[in-house]
Parts: C-alpha cells; sequence; structure tokens
C-alpha cells in the first residue's frame, strides 16, 4: 500500500511539474539569462500587500518538492556536517571543479531551511552546528578555509564575512559560541564601515556590501543597530553601484546584483529597518527581471529572487510563476543545478548543487505559509 501511494504521489508531482501549479501568462519560454538592456529608471512604488500569489498553489506538489530537496541535501552532507562548496575554472561551474571546504555555504542551507518542520532538518542542523563550531577560532573568528582544506596555498587572516554568516547561524540555533562583537568594532574604515579581513596590514583593508549586509544581518538578529553600515549599503544600492560587490560575478557590469539583494533582504528581515529606503528600488530592480517563462534567469537567480521578494513583504502573482518555474526545474535526484554565487579574483567560480536546492526550498517554504 505504501508504494502504491508513493508512486501516485510520484505522477501526481510529474503531472504538476509539467503542467504546472500557476500558469504561466505565455506558453512559450525566453531563454535562460536573458536580462533587461536596462533596469536603471527611477523606480516605480511598488505594492507591497500580499495580492493572491497563493490562487493556484498545488499543495502536494510543493510538499513533495520540498521533501525531496530535504533528501537530497540529507543524503549529500558530509559525514562531519558540512555542505560542499566547489570552485571551478568557468562559469557553467563543469570544468575543473574541485571540493573547497569553507563554512560559507554551509550557513546559507542552514539559514535556508531553518522553518521546515521536518526531522531531517533536525538531523542535519544538530551536524552542521557542530561542524561549524568546530572551526570557530580562540579569538571568536572564522575563517574562509576550514581546518580540512587541502586546497589552501596560502592561509588569509580570518574574515568578517565567514564570521558574521557562522555567528548568526549559532546564534539563531540558540548554540553558545565565543562572543565576537568587538572584532566587528575593531576592523573599520573611517567611516564605520568593517573591513574584510580581520587584519592589521594596509592590504587587508578591503569592505565589501555584501560582507556589510552579512554583518546587519547577524547584528538585526542581536538588536544592534548600526546606521553607519546601513547607510552605506543603502547608498550604494540606490547609486547602483555594484562595484561594492568585490566577488560578485560581473559586478563591474552592474547586473548581478541579485545575490546583493537577496543578503540585503535577509538583514531587513532579521530586524534592520533602516534599509526600508532602499527597498522599493530593490523590488523594482528584481521584478523587471522576470521573463515569460516566470524564471529571473537561471535556476540559482529565480530562487534568489523570489526570497527576495518575500523577505521584502511582496507576495505579487510575479511570485507563484516563479515558484512555477522552480518545480519545472527540479532534477530526478531532487536538487537544482549548481550555479555561480561568487567568485573570487582568479577567477573561480563558487556554488554547488546543495546550495541552489537550499535556496529553492526555502523560496518553496516561503511560498507555501503564505
Amino acid at each position: 500500500m505504501n508504494r502504491l501511494i508513493s508512486r501516485i504521489l510520484f505522477v501526481a508531482f510529474l503531472v504538476f511539474a509539467v503542467t504546472g501549479c500557476v500558469p504561466s501568462s505565455s506558453p512559450t519560454s525566453t531563454p535562460v539569462g536573458s536580462t533587461p538592456t536596462s533596469v536603471r529608471s527611477t523606480p516605480a512604488r511598488i505594492p507591497t500587500v500580499p495580492i493572491s500569489a497563493k490562487e493556484n498553489l498545488c499543495e502536494t506538489s510543493l510538499e513533495f518538492s520540498i521533501s525531496r530537496g530535504l533528501e537530497f541535501l540529507c543524503q549529500n552532507q558530509l559525514p562531519y556536517g558540512e555542505f560542499r562548496t566547489l570552485a571551478c575554472r568557468d562559469k557553467e561551474m563543469e570544468k575543473q571543479c574541485h571540493f573547497d571546504s569553507s563554512p560559507f555555504i554551509t550557513t546559507f542551507v542552514l539559514y535556508s531551511i531553518k522553518d521546515i518542520k521536518d526531522k531531517r532538518v533536525g538531523i542535519m542542523t544538530n551536524a552542521a552546528t557542530g561542524f561549524l563550531l568546530s572551526e570557530q577560532k580562540p579569538n571568536g573568528a572564522w575563517n574562509v578555509y576550514t581546518s580540512r582544506n587541502i586546497n589552501k596555498v596560502t592561509k588569509p587572516p580570518d574574515d568578517a564575512d565567514d564570521t558574521a554568516c557562522a555567528s548568526a547561524i549559532l546564534y539563531l540555533n540558540n548554540i553558545h559560541f565565543r562572543e565576537n562583537i568587538d572584532l566587528f568594532i575593531k576592523y573599520r574604515n573611517n567611516e564605520g564601515v568593517v573591513n574584510l579581513w580581520f587584519g592589521e596590514y594596509e592590504k587587508f583593508q578591503d569592505y565589501d556590501c555584501e560582507v556589510n549586509s552579512n554583518i546587519l544581518f547577524y547584528f538585526g538578529l542581536r538588536n544592534i543597530h548600526d546606521h553607519r553600515i546601513c547607510n552605506f549599503i543603502n547608498d550604494n544600492i540606490l547609486k547602483e553601484n555594484y562595484s561594492c560587490c568585490i566577488y560578485c560575478e560581473d559586478r563591474d557590469s552592474g547586473k548581478n546584483y541579485i545575490p546583493l539583494f537577496y543578503l540585503v533582504s535577509r538583514a531587513f528581515k532579521s530586524g534592520n529597518p533602516c534599509l526600508n529606503r532602499s527597498k522599493e528600488h530593490m523590488l523594482h530592480n528584481i521584478l523587471v527581471l522576470q521573463e515569460k517563462s516566470g524564471s529571473f534567469g537561471n535556476e540559482l537567480d529565480t530562487a534568489l529572487a523570489l526570497n527576495i521578494l518575500m523577505n521584502l513583504d511582496y507576495y505579487g502573482i510575479e511570485v507563484g510563476r516563479g515558484i512555477n518555474t522552480l518545480l519545472q526545474k527540479q532534477l530526478s535526484n531532487g536538487s537544482w543545478k549548481r550555479q555561480v554565487f561568487y567568485i573570487d579574483p582568479k577567477p573561480n567560480y563558487f556554488g554547488s548543487e546543495e546550495l541552489t536546492t537550499a535556496l529553492a526550498i526555502e523560496a518553496m517554504q516561503k511560498y507555501r505559509d503564505l
């Protein structure tokens, strides 16, 4: 009987994945990755009240898709708790890829699945938070490289980005860790923006919009309000100065702002109302990216864009159309394709199936709970 029920659910999922839960405005899809030639117009005021995004939600399809995604994550979590970070030499993330052990992507997976009521989430979270806690340094910081990373040639200083993300996840899970707020106070430039690296030398004085967004995310959870960081982020978004993202792909083109907006939207949601100043601008610049197919680009960009919209309290019909796209793009093993989340100067391109999958089911969970 259980096998029969499983087969019925699987067939139902295939039907919904093909036909979709939410009707698309056009049956013809447009090429993935296409973007408007310009999104630099003054944003119109965006309604942020719910307007029936969930009219045609297929509950069974969503539940089944989320469950399959969780099973993929559960099966691919490493024995000691980490979720993989892959570094590749090409933008398609298909050539010369290697495992690059880091706490960073693990923190994103844990954030994405935190609100899902499923025993597998508890098992994965316990293992992953144990891994994160084991990597904290005596000074309270984390490093981009874990103690297990065999690829590191030189060891950089501990950094604000990994420290903020790991601290936030442990704090959300009520796990005690070494206090480290003083590090974010100490390593700042004259404008009050936190440096990327916890290092004294001049070459370590880089600062970055995405990093400071993650710091605001952590600060918001701890009810710490930092208006200098907030003003730095708002000003760069409103001026569309996306070159402030050192590790954004194609940052100089001004087009790949989706990962930045996701991090800012998390910071907004964690308790930083000062970011309200750039909220409508972000909503406008995300909404104009949606294609006729319902996607916002590739699978990772679509998952990020949907989370941005819902984090910023937007629930228009565009959200449902995007969810429909994600349902159709899920692979047979329950995952979504790996795509570039960030880069380094070499360049290496970083991401993983685990990251895309976690972000996709985060969006589905939010949508299901509307």
